[in-house]
């Protein structure tokens, strides 16, 4: 083989040698980008599990959080003056959407009882509970004219945007009567109707006059004017003695 011959098969595999070491820098040039985009995705990942932890006061559908912007829980629960270890009692609890908003503010040394007459509701209400530990929370399944709440222990019965669905509320609420102390009260939240054709709603002269009937007597109302007009009406007991 001649010199020449030599010099070229040389300069052939040293080509061979640099296009292999470069083609293995590559491979882990890709295997380190590959390893990159992992680790970022796993990072995002986490990043928006942690983004979209919710609490116990979040609201656990789009129907909730659109009922809570038209019946804003914290206003309204400073408004009735909802504290630390009061015993209340939710009526048409329903899911929930109230329940957790009450135990939070009653807390530990609270107590809030949960009436409802649809079951499968309670059902949910009762595994959202257990998922946040709520310990707090006695979940009752009532009757359309009876909530069989436990008698004289309730520093308040409160009721959100359930009045216009009871069938007889002057004979549920009647019936809930014993079951507030004697200075007890009656919170009634409840949306204003557009006209005489809505049915979603009950006039104030309505309320005062059924919750007279049922035995408790107007000490004020507050307003929040959102989408719709919304009533707060707190009630005592007729006989309350320090009647305003």
């Amino acid at each position: 083989m001649s010199n020449k011959d030599k010099d070229v098969m040389i300069r052939t595999r040293e080509k061979s040698l640099i296009s292999h070491k470069r083609c293995h820098a590559l491979q882990s040039l890709l295997s380190l980008f590959v390893i990159c985009v992992l680790v970022f995705n796993c990072f995002g990942i986490c990043l928006d599990s942690v983004q979209q932890q919710k609490t116990v006061l979040d609201p656990e559908n789009e129907n909730e959080a659109r009922l809570n912007r038209l019946q804003p829980p914290e206003k309204i629960l400073d408004i009735v003056g909802v504290s630390a270890g009061m015993k209340v009692a939710e009526i048409g609890a329903g899911k929930g959407r109230y329940v957790v908003q009450l135990a939070a503010r009653v807390g530990n040394t609270g107590k809030v009882y949960a009436e409802d007459i649809d079951a499968e509701a309670l059902d949910y209400l009762k595994d959202r509970c257990e998922r946040w530990d709520l310990e707090n929370v006695e979940i009752i399944l009532g009757e359309a004219t009876d909530p069989r709440l436990p008698q004289g222990i309730l520093d308040l019965i409160f009721i959100v945007s359930s009045y216009h669905h009871f069938d007889d509320p002057v004979s549920l609420l009647r019936k809930a009567r014993g079951a507030l102390k004697p200075d007890g009260r009656l919170a009634i939240v409840e949306w204003i109707p557009w006209n005489k054709n809505d049915d979603e709603g009950t006039t104030p002269q309505e309320m005062e006059a059924e919750m007279n009937t049922a035995g408790y007597q107007l000490k004020r109302t507050e307003s929040l004017d959102v989408a719709k007009k919304l009533n707060i009406y707190i009630f005592w007991v007729k006989d309350h003695q320090n009647l305003i």
